[in-house]
């Protein structure tokens, strides 16, 4: 058997660490991670290897040669092209192609029993057998679903978002693989193991298997993963041997490589690991540390969980708290170094200066003498889980959303449109949305794009915009509608539609790294103001809409804009369509574009009063942005969400020529039911808001189930004001009044509840969940869908950005939806707390 080592990858997310060298020479515990893998290969007798090299290859060749001072045969295969991890491994041809190889990542920590899964990959006659492990947040990794009973994989997913959490069991990268799997690939093409072959393995029922393997295994993919790899090495967690001479101090465990010396009076807590010909001095306090060689703490230093590259210097009585030091960093005497700072290599802090915490020192920078570093290079913890919540950036504004994060993101942004592009910006009439707005055009600016600034606008009017313009992109800044305290950041991409996921992960990794390009000289963008967007919107809003049949009604309505700017827009539309109107709310009030749930529900009551005192034909409430509307019928009721999606897919059926409907998986059973019996198509989607808009692709209407409605002829997103429009429309179309439509449904029950769940235990939840329901009837669409009887399922969905579940039900009566509710919501808090 052969080792093929993937010793690939930039290493973005571990930046500066990784600026002067590959990932897999990053050093844990002193020696660098690939040889941690070479030294576990060769542990259970594989010892003819091949790396696969990418960034940096020299680094790697320079240092293992030809392998064998690390009891190996080492050989090399530099990457010529992008082929993927598949194509990767097959690129190495006669190398590989007549053996079984096990592939394994260079640039993950790990001490499992590579034989044992050997074994269970020749017991069980596999073509390819994945190692699986269990991890407390499986985002990031290929989640995967095997048989318990064979192992026989029966379901691979690559990265999934939390509604696609089926289980806690992920891919970890470690594959075994028979010659014939590898024959499947390909020469010279892009295959991805995850993603292309393994997918295909299933899809022809090749024996593809999974191992659930024992024992340690970590992907050190971020400063923070590396960190922790460090504190579960000086734990005892990871089974790697340290080299030297073990000696006991004070209750502390001390490891002494040839050479390293120590001075008097030195106090070790935890375990502290010394590389060759390290000095420490006298008086110093060393707990969990790792030195690297050559490195010299002087008298009276202080380091706790601290990480040392080699050719360090601490000076006397510096203090240094959970903190990463790259090669040959100096830090003055009497400086402090605060928690979770990373100085890279060769750089330099000043006597008595002090590193404030979440730092980042890049390469050869120096901190003067007396000097207070205080604000990081990057953003700060509170955002270190992630920047984007969907297509959203969010925070305080001045705290969290500074006007220099918030230009560092534009420029971020403007770097995956290029210089040259044009790029829309727009806000709605808040004072902070202006100052996060002007912040972002400079950002664009600086990249080398030119603004196109809409200034206060609707929402969809700029998306509008965008979809039928020269743009390459636009943001929206507004204040949040449920936080006052909050300001947003709304991201689309050049179709109008939110930025999908793919892209504001290539913004993340240009904002963590801050080496994106920013334009020359005489390269800065301009700015222009357009001027004919409104009417470009309201020319084709008309021409799309029913303008005779709607005009022959003379709707009589009440509309409350929230005080949000479709108030400069909307009205002009119902004037060319012979609607009467009265407004409420009807002007900016910056302080007032966030509500309660109990001053929205005060908001409809008050509506629903209005319009039965002046006999309206229907009152409308739609939200500051322009993008989602509620309905009150012409008796003064309220349309709960569920019954206006009904209400609405029903007229879109029958009167405005829709038939093929997009609805999210949380939609009525009832809706479903409408659909096919009028001879639609039902086209299921996920709740997220991109994957709604993505629907647009294919479905006439898109359909949700909190007030949103997209008609992709018009614009692939939401907008509230043409989902009113074509409301009127169709019922001007079925001669009919809201109430008399909404009273032929029968009532819908429907009840939802929010289950806390920390992040870690989330895919241990799911996957029980998807073990208990295995023979039932489910959908996988979003979360995990069990039906019950014809209207009656349940619904189980980790929040994609907050720790809690939300489980949906729907029954035939109300005492049936809480019983239903009860007894999913007490199995997400049962699995939640299981040992």
């Amino acid at each position: 058997m052969r080792g093929v080592i993937m010793a690939g990858g930039f290493g973005t997310r571990l930046k500066p660490l990784t600026i002067t060298r590959p990932k897999p020479m990053v050093p844990v515990a002193n020696r660098p991670i690939m040889e941690h893998i070479v030294a576990l290969l060769r542990r259970h007798g594989i010892t003819d290897l091949v790396s696969i090299l990418y960034f940096q290859p020299d680094h790697i060749t320079s240092y293992f040669g030809d392998g064998s001072a690390f009891g190996v045969n080492m050989q090399y295969v530099t990457a010529d092209a992008d082929y993927g991890t598949a194509g990767a491994v097959r690129n190495a041809g006669d190398l590989i192609l007549d053996d079984r190889v096990m592939v394994i990542s260079g640039d993950v920590l790990t001490d499992f029993d590579l034989s044992a899964a050997i074994r269970s990959h020749e017991e069980r006659g596999a073509e390819a057998t994945i190692a699986l492990t269990s991890v407390e947040n499986p985002l990031s990794f290929g989640i995967v679903i095997a048989d318990e009973a064979t192992g026989r994989i029966e379901r691979f997913l690559e990265k999934p978002t939390w509604g696609e959490v089926f289980s806690d069991t992920i891919n970890t990268g470690i594959y075994i693989l028979e010659p014939e799997a590898l024959r499947r690939v390909p020469a010279q093409t892009n295959v991805d193991f995850s993603k292309d072959l393994y997918p295909q393995m299933l899809r022809e029922g090749a024996g593809l298997y999974g191992y659930v393997a024992e024992g340690y295994w970590r992907d050190i993919g971020n400063i923070d993963e590396y960190r922790t790899a460090h504190r579960d090495v000086l734990a005892g967690r990871v089974g790697l041997e340290f080299p030297g001479e073990q000696q006991e101090r004070g209750g502390g465990t001390i490891w002494l490589e040839s050479g390293a010396e120590l001075g008097g009076n030195v106090t070790v807590r935890g375990t502290a690991v010394i590389d060759h010909n390290a000095r420490i001095g006298a008086d110093v306090v060393l707990e969990n540390v790792v030195v690297g060689a050559g490195s010299i703490i002087a008298d009276g230093a202080q380091l706790r969980d601290a990480v040392l590259w080699d050719g360090c210097r601490i000076g006397s009585r510096a203090r240094i708290g959970e903190s990463v030091f790259a090669s040959g960093v100096h830090i003055g005497k009497g400086a402090i170094i605060r928690e979770k700072c990373v100085i890279s290599d060769s750089a330099e802090v000043g006597d008595f200066a002090v590193v404030g915490p979440n730092v980042k020192v890049w390469p050869d920078k120096v901190v003067e003498e007396r000097a207070a570093l205080t604000h990081s290079l990057i953003w700060g913890e509170s955002w270190e889980r992630s920047l984007f919540t969907g297509a959203r950036v969010s925070g305080i504004p001045n705290f969290e959303l500074t006007p220099e994060i918030a230009a560092r993101l534009a420029g971020a942004y403007g770097a995956t449109l290029g210089q040259g592009a044009y790029v829309a910006t727009s806000r709605d009439s808040d004072r902070a949305s202006r100052m996060i707005n002007r912040a972002l055009m400079t950002g664009f600016m600086s990249a080398g794009l030119n603004v196109e600034d809409l200034r206060e606008m609707p929402i969809p009017v700029v998306r509008h915009a965008v979809h039928h313009g020269r743009e390459a992109g636009g943001i929206h800044v507004r204040r949040s509608p449920f936080d006052a305290k909050v300001v947003d950041i709304l991201f689309f991409d050049k179709d109008g539609r939110d930025l999908p996921p793919g892209k504001t992960q290539a913004i993340e990794r240009l904002f963590a790294r801050e080496d994106f390009p920013r334009a020359g000289p005489d390269g800065t963008g301009d700015i222009n103001f357009p001027t004919r967007v409104v009417e470009g919107y309201h020319a084709h809003f008309l021409a799309e809409t029913g303008l005779d049949t709607i005009a022959r009604r003379h709707f009589n309505l009440v509309i409350d804009f929230a005080y949000g700017s479709s108030v400069a827009v909307l009205p002009g539309l119902l004037g060319a369509l012979q609607a009467e109107m009265v407004s409420l709310n009807a002007y900016a009030a910056p302080g007032r574009l966030s509500r309660t749930e109990q001053e929205f529900a005060e908001s409809l009551d008050r509506l629903g009063g209005i319009v039965r005192s002046i006999r309206a034909d229907l009152g409308l409430w739609i939200d500051p942005g322009g993008e989602v509307i509620h309905l009150i019928d012409d008796t003064g009721r309220e349309l709960v969400p569920e019954l206006m999606q009904l209400v609405f897919v029903e007229l879109a059926l029958d009167h405005l020529g829709v038939r093929r409907v997009a609805i999210p998986v949380t939609s009525p059973a009832a809706v479903a039911e409408l659909i096919r019996e009028r001879g639609g198509e039902v086209m299921w989607t996920k709740t997220e808001h991109h994957a709604m808009m993505a629907s647009a692709d294919k479905a006439d209407l898109i359909a949700g189930t909190r007030g949103e409605f997209i008609f992709p002829h018009f614009i692939p997103a939401y907008d509230g004001m043409y989902a009113a429009a074509k409301l009127l429309q169709g019922l001007a179309a079925a001669d009919t009044r809201l109430s008399e439509l909404a009273d032929r449904h029968r009532p819908i029950f429907m009840r939802q509840e929010r289950v806390a769940c920390p992040w870690g235990r989330k895919g241990a939840v799911m996957r029980r969940l998807m073990q208990e329901t295995e023979h039932e009837n489910r959908q996988l669409v979003d979360g995990v869908k069990v039906w019950k009887g014809e209207r009656e399922w349940a619904m189980v969905i980790p929040h994609s950005d907050k720790p809690y579940f939300v489980v949906t039900v729907e029954a035939a009566d109300s005492d049936g939806a809480e019983a239903l509710l009860d007894r999913y919501s007490g199995y997400v808090a049962m699995w939640r707390d299981a040992v």
